[in-house]
C-alpha cells in the first residue's frame, strides 16, 4: 500500500524492479520449453537403444540359425559316415542269417551297442531347444523332436536283431519287413501328435495301433517257424521265444501313455510326470532285450564250451579231411575220421564204427545233462545221474525223448530229472543246434559210411595214384 493516499498500488508478481520485467519473460519462457525437449531427447534416446537391441536380436537369431545348420550338417556326415563304416567292415545281412548261431548273437550284441549309442546321443540332444516343436493342440505343448527320432532309429534294429538270431528258418523279407513296421507305427504316432484335428488325430492313432498288431502277428509267426511248430505265444522254453515276449511286453506300454500324454489326448497334462513316464518306458524296454541277448550269447556260449570239451573238438566238429603242414594250402592228411574218439579208417567194419557213432552220441548227451543239472543246482550229482543213464542203456538224446513215466519206473530212472532233461533237450535242439551244423553232420555219416565201404588196399590205391 502506498502512504499519504488510501487507493492501494497493484502488487508486481516479480519481486525485482519493473525495468527487469522483460528478463523475468524469458525465463519464464525457458521454463517451458525445457519439459519438452527433455521428453524429445528421451525418446531420441529410447529409439537408439531399441534399434540397438533389435539388431542384437538379429545377430542372435542368425547365429542360433548357424549354430543349427552346422549341427544338422555336421549330424547328417557323421551318420553318413557311420553307415559307410558299418556296411565296410560288416558283413552280408543274409550272410549272417545264415551263419552259426554264435556269429548270430554276435552281431545281434553289436547291433545293440548301436541302439545303445543312438539313444545316448538323442537323450542328450533333447537338453538343447534345437528340437523344441510345439504342438498345436493341448495348450501347445513342447515336444522334444529328438525323442521319436531316437525311437525310428533304435526300435528296427531291434527287430533286426530278432530276425537275425532266428536264423534260416526265417524268410529272408524279415530283414526288411519288421524294422519296416516299427518305422510304419512310430511314424503314425509322430503325426498323430501334429495333428490339429481330433478326427485325424484319432485316424492316425489307430492305423498305428492295426500296425502294431501286425507287427505282433508276425513276431507269432517267427517263434513258429523257428521251433518249427513246437512253440507259439502260450508255450515254450526257447530263448527266441522269451526274448520276442520280452520285446513285445515292453513296447505295449508306449501306446496306452501315447493316449495319455498331450501329445495324444491330453489326459494328463503334468510335464514332469509325462516326460519321467517317456523315459522310464524306454530304458525298460532297452535295457530288458539288450541285457537278455547279451545273457543268451553267454549262456550260448558257455553250453558250446561245454560240449565242445566233451567232444573234444575245439571246432565244433571235425574236417573229414584235414589240412596241415606249411604252404598255402597245407597237405592232405589221409582221409580218416574220427568219432567219438576212435579212428574211422577205410575198409573199417560196421560194428567198429557202430561203437565210434554211440560213443559220439553219448557225448552230446552228457553235454545237455551236465547243463541241466547245473541248471537244477545239483551239479554235484551229475555223475551219478550219467551212470544211471548209461547202465539203463540211454545213451542218445532220441532215447531220452522216448522216456516216460511208466519206462522210468521200470527203469528205475528219477522222472523228474528225465522230465526235466527233456525239456532241457528241446531248448537244447531250438537253441544249440544249427541246421548248417546238422547238414555237416548228414554230410560227414555219407562219406563214413562210404569210406567204411571201401577196401583198405583198394584206397590205398586210389591214393598212391593221386
Amino acid at each position: 500500500p502506498s502512504f499519504g493516499s488510501g487507493t492501494p498500488r497493484a502488487l508486481h508478481p516479480c519481486p525485482q524492479s519493473p525495468c527487469k520485467r522483460g528478463g523475468c519473460r524469458e525465463r519464464e519462457r525457458d521454463q517451458e520449453q525445457q519439459p519438452a525437449s527433455s521428453s524429445t531427447s528421451q525418446a531420441a534416446m529410447s529409439n537408439e537403444t531399441a534399434v540397438a537391441d533389435f539388431d542384437k536380436l538379429l545377430q542372435q537369431e542368425a547365429f542360433d540359425q548357424g549354430t543349427k545348420v552346422a549341427q544338422i550338417f555336421s549330424g547328417i556326415f557323421f551318420a553318413g559316415l557311420a553307415l559307410w563304416l558299418t556296411t565296410a567292415n560288416g558283413g552280408s545281412l543274409a550272410f549272417v542269417q545264415r551263419a552259426a548261431l554264435e556269429k548270430r548273437l554276435t552281431v545281434c550284441c553289436f547291433i545293440n551297442m548301436y541302439v545303445a549309442m543312438f539313444s545316448t546321443f538323442f537323450n542328450i540332444f533333447q537338453l538343447t531347444n534345437v528340437d523344441d516343436a510345439i504342438l498345436p493342440t493341448n495348450g501347445g505343448f513342447t515336444l522334444d523332436l529328438a525323442r521319436p527320432i531316437e525311437w525310428v532309429l533304435t526300435c528296427p534294429l531291434m527287430q533286426l536283431s530278432l530276425v537275425l538270431m532266428g536264423g534260416a528258418k526265417l524268410p529272408d523279407y524279415r530283414r526288411y519287413l519288421m524294422p519296416s513296421f516299427s518305422i510304419a507305427i512310430l511314424s503314425c504316432g509322430t503325426v498323430a501328435a501334429f495333428m490339429p484335428i481330433m478326427s485325424l488325430k484319432i485316424l492316425c492313432f489307430v492305423l498305428g495301433v492295426i500296425l502294431f498288431l501286425t507287427m505282433a502277428s508276425f513276431n507269432r509267426l517267427q517263434i513258429i517257424e523257428y521251433s518249427s511248430g513246437a512253440e507259439c505265444f502260450k508255450n515254450g522254453d526257447s530263448e527266441f521265444r522269451k526274448a520276442t515276449l520280452l520285446l513285445l511286453c515292453t513296447w505295449a506300454p508306449f501306446p496306452t501313455w501315447f493316449v495319455m500324454s498331450p501329445e495324444g489326448f491330453g489326459i494328463i497334462t503334468n510335464v514332469l510326470i509325462i516326460q519321467v513316464g517317456w523315459a522310464f518306458l524306454n530304458i525298460v524296454s532297452k535295457f530288458t532285450f539288450i541285457f537278455y541277448i547279451q545273457r543268451i550269447k553267454d549262456l550260448y556260449c558257455n553250453r558250446l564250451k561245454t560240449k565242445r570239451e566233451l567232444t573234444g573238438n575245439a571246432n565244433g566238429t571235425k574236417k573229414m579231411f584235414g589240412v596241415s603242414g606249411g604252404g598255402m594250402h597245407g597237405s592232405m592228411s589221409p582221409p580218416d575220421f574220427e568219432m567219438g574218439g576212435h579212428m574211422i579208417m577205410p575198409g573199417m567194419d560196421a560194428q567198429a564204427y557202430e561203437m565210434a557213432d554211440k560213443d559220439a552220441k553219448r557225448e552230446k548227451l552228457n553235454a545237455v545233462v551236465i547243463e541241466t543239472m547245473n541248471f537244477l543246482g545239483m551239479a554235484q550229482n551229475t555223475d551219478r545221474f550219467v551212470r544211471l543213464l548209461e547202465q539203463a542203456d540211454v545213451i542218445c538224446i532220441a532215447d531220452v525223448e522216448k522216456l516216460n513215466q511208466e519206462k522210468c519206473e521200470k527203469l528205475s530212472l528219477p522222472f523228474e530229472l528225465v522230465q526235466a532233461l527233456q525239456k532241457r533237450v528241446k531248448v537244447w535242439k531250438m537253441d544249440l543246434v544249427d541246421e548248417a551244423e546238422m547238414e555237416l553232420e548228414r554230410g560227414e555219416e555219407h562219406y563214413i559210411k562210404k569210406l567204411m565201404d571201401t577196401p583198405q588196399g583198394d584206397h590205398q590205391m586210389q591214393m598212391q595214384m593221386q
